[in-house]
């Protein structure tokens, strides 16, 4: 791996820890996955296709999460190699 995607790596890390630290960010995720949640368990059951697109929200709320702690590894990992 060259040097300038090591550095690349390590700045994107940088960012997405300041991300991951933002109050509002926090925030703002914690509020849609609470109200996916709520939502979900007010939905009837008979509603397959709404319970779905709610789970995929949750889903995808959880995978942003785990993306930016994805980018936050690779740049430890790009820190040990330089």
């Amino acid at each position: 791996m060259d040097d300038n995607k090591l550095h690349a790596d390590i700045i994107r890390a940088e960012k997405a820890r300041l991300l991951l630290e933002s109050d509002l960010l926090i925030e703002a995720l914690d509020s849609i996955e609470k109200d996916v949640v709520t939502t979900w368990g007010e939905t009837p059951a008979r509603d397959k296709d709404g319970k779905e697109a709610l789970w995929q929200l949750y889903k995808t709320s959880q995978k942003f999460r785990a993306l930016l702690i994805g980018y936050i590894e690779t740049g430890k990992y790009a820190q040990s190699q330089l």
